[in-house]
Order: structure tokens, then C-alpha cells, then sequence
């Protein structure tokens, strides 16, 4: 069959086929025992499971709709396999506990998901483990590589300041160094980047955002190339890891409208920002797709398009009324997490979550995540609450 494009991947991947009547999109199979005819037919279901073949024979190891999501991610990320979890964080937990063992070194970027830095500090470290942050560059993280560093994790653009980094030049020194790569794909939702294709070992996302895209429903995903597999799939069958078929199924659909979204989302986030960045009252825009950030020829050459979320910064005379301009604002909601049809809006402080070298921006800056509504009504809001800390000054 000839090679499918993206568009038409994301539509057809991880669907039922085969030459009899069949439901479009796969049923949700809810299972904990699965009966066997034979013990012997159970005891070769097993053996196959446990050399990490994808079958059914327990729910907790995954059900047909947890494998066509599994399938269909595959795809969208261009791996070789894919493994499902409760949450993103349950996903970077996985890979951490995976590739990092007592007496190993790992090298985590410095612009990496906040609650990595908890798992690192509370739980790795106590247990023999070494952790280095590293600035979000190539140099950067020759500053910290050691011998023994099994993993990197790298997170592109960067979270809440939006740094972009380059994955090819992380995954050469990775790959001289003996060492894994992983990255955290999840502003991308694995459309926009593929990182596995440029030298990285393991893709990471929280399924959560772009992937579910309704903000109802918790996964998370892990797809990977070579030999990463086999202790990613050890320790989450060790650890019992699992995700509801359920979310899996919502996830599934969700993928069938990902590239629609995706653009909208890009091309609103744009109209957006663009505004932003010529108001007098905006010092910065982080936002990696204007031509002014300061990663954007590496955007340009490694992604394909740009999310909904990125951050700004109000002039030095109006930031310490970040979070009243926040609370100002009609039709964004203020929340955590981000990627599902609605806008939201949230005050940052990047100082609190460095470690690699002090945040030289605003003590506060202001995420915006641009959802699906009408892009005027969300630049008319922000207006009114730029007229609202007017006020305040």
C-alpha cells in the first residue's frame, strides 16, 4: 500500500479493518480477566506478552482499543512502538524510572515540566541517582554530560518561556556520549515535530492537551525507537501502569480532528500574538513561530507549525499587575493544563523553576493558551484588561 499522508494517517490509523462489517471507529473494551479456551492457549498468550508482543491477555496489560491507540500514536510519531499512561506525568515517570538507575547520572533540561524537578529531587535523588540541569542548548548540556549519563530529557519549546532547543545536536552528543535521548513532544502533540526522526530515542506527551483536546480526559504516551523499548516496557509492567480503554477510546477520536485543530489553534495563537507584540504595554512575546524569538530558525527548520500556547510579558511599569490583568479577562478561563478547545490564561513566575542559570525576564509573565473561539472576541478581551490595569498604575 502506498505510504498514507499525515492528514490521511491521523484518520485511518488504529481503525478496525479486514473484509467484514465493522464499526468505524474501534469499540471500548473493558476487561480485567480475559478467558482463554486452553491453558495452553493461555500459557502461549502469556509467553508472547512477556517478549513484549502486543496481546490481549490481561486488562492491566492493555486491551484492542489500548493497542490501537498505541498503533495510531506509533504512527503519528514515526516510532516503532508505543506505550499508554494514566498521565503525562505517569509517562515522564515511566522513562525517568526506566533509564535511570542508583549510581547513574541523567541531564534534565532546565525548561522541563515543573513536577519532573519534585520526581527528581524527591524520589531519584534519595536513591542514588545524579541530577544535572542544563542550560537549553547544545552547550548547555556539554556543561553537565558525564560519562555515566544514561538519559537526557529535553523538552522543545521550553515550558512556560518557550525556548526552543536543537534535538539533532542533543542527540549526537547523546549518541557519542552512550546515552538516551528523550523529549517532550507534548507542544507538538507529535504533529508538528518528530523527534524520533531527528536522533532522539524516545517521544513523550501528554495526551491530556492536544491529543484529547476537550480537557476531560488524563493520558499519557511514550513512543520509541531500538532498544528504549525494553526497559520502558519492564518497568511499566513492573509497575502495573495502565490507562482506562475508556480515555483511550476518547483519545482515539480525538486524533481524528487533530491536524483541524492543531491549525486553528496555530493560526489564532499567531493572529494573537502578533497583536501582543505591537501594544505598548507588552515588553514580550515568547512565542518561537515570530521571527524576532530568539530560537526561530530552529523552529523553522525542525517543526512544521506552531501550537496555541505560548507566554507574554506586560511593560516593566504594569507587571506587577499580572495577575489582576488575569482575573480581568472574560473569555479565558484561569486553569491548569492546557491543549483543549478553550483559552485560558495563567501568571508564571519562571525564577521559581531555574536551577541551570537565573531567569533574566519579568518575575511574572502571563501563559496564554488560544483556544477555538472567535479571535477577535479574545483580542477585544485582552484589550479591556489592558485598559483595566491602565487603571491600577
Amino acid at each position: 500500500m502506498k505510504t498514507m499522508r499525515e492528514k490521511t494517517l491521523l484518520v485511518q490509523s488504529g481503525r478496525p479493518a479486514g473484509g467484514i462489517p465493522h464499526s468505524v471507529n474501534p469499540p471500548v473494551v473493558r476487561a480485567s480477566t480475559v478467558l482463554f479456551p486452553t491453558v495452553e492457549a493461555m500459557q502461549e498468550t502469556r509467553r508472547r506478552r512477556e517478549t513484549g508482543e502486543q496481546v490481549f491477555s490481561y486488562g492491566v496489560r492493555g486491551t484492542p482499543t489500548t493497542h490501537a491507540l498505541e498503533d495510531a500514536v506509533t504512527a503519528l510519531e514515526q516510532g516503532e512502538r508505543t506505550l499508554i499512561y494514566p498521565s503525562g506525568l505517569a509517562a515522564l515517570s515511566a522513562v525517568l524510572l526506566s533509564h535511570a538507575r542508583p549510581s547513574d547520572h541523567i541531564a534534565v533540561i532546565d525548561t522541563v515540566y515543573p513536577p519532573v524537578r519534585q520526581l527528581c529531587s524527591s524520589y531519584l535523588v534519595p536513591r542514588g541517582v545524579e541530577v544535572s540541569y542544563f542550560a537549553p542548548s547544545p552547550e548547555g548540556l556539554m556543561a553537565v554530560l558525564r560519562p555515566h549519563t544514561s538519559l537526557i530529557l529535553a523538552e522543545t519549546p521550553g515550558s512556560g518561556t518557550f525556548e526552543v532547543v536543537d534535538i539533532p545536536a542533543l542527540a549526537a552528543i547523546a549518541q557519542k556520549n552512550g546515552s538516551r535521548l528523550a523529549v517532550d513532544n507534548t507542544w507538538a502533540a507529535g504533529f508538528f515535530l518528530k523527534p524520533l526522526t531527528q536522533g532522539a530515542d524516545i517521544s513523550i506527551q501528554a495526551a491530556t492537551k492536544y491529543i484529547c483536546g476537550h480537557s476531560d480526559t488524563m493520558l499519557g504516551t511514550v513512543t520509541v525507537r531500538g532498544d528504549a523499548f525494553t526497559p520502558l516496557f519492564e518497568t511499566t509492567t513492573m509497575l502495573g501502569l495502565c490507562a482506562s480503554p475508556t480515555d483511550c477510546y476518547d483519545a482515539l477520536k480525538g486524533l481524528r480532528t487533530l491536524e483541524v485543530r492543531l491549525r486553528r489553534h496555530e493560526q489564532s495563537a499567531l493572529q494573537v500574538a502578533g497583536w501582543l507584540a505591537r501594544h505598548a504595554d507588552v515588553s514580550e512575546v515568547y512565542h518561537p513561530a515570530l521571527a524576532d524569538s530568539p530560537g526561530h530558525s530552529i523552529w523553522r527548520r525542525d517543526f512544521t507549525g506552531s501550537s496555541g500556547l505560548f507566554a507574554f510579558a506586560l511593560s516593566l511599569q504594569l507587571v506587577e499587575h499580572s495577575a489582576a490583568f488575569v482575573n480581568a479577562l472574560a473569555h479565558f478561563g484561569i486553569g491548569a493544563s492546557w491543549g483543549g478547545f478553550e483559552s485560558l490564561a495563567l501568571p508564571v513566575k519562571p525564577g521559581s523553576i531555574r536551577a541551570a542559570a537565573p531567569w533574566a525576564g519579568p518575575g511574572t509573565i502571563i501563559r496564554l493558551h488560544i483556544g477555538l473561539e472567535d479571535t477577535q472576541d479574545l483580542i477585544e478581551d485582552l484589550d479591556q484588561a489592558f485598559s483595566h490595569i491602565g487603571a491600577l498604575a
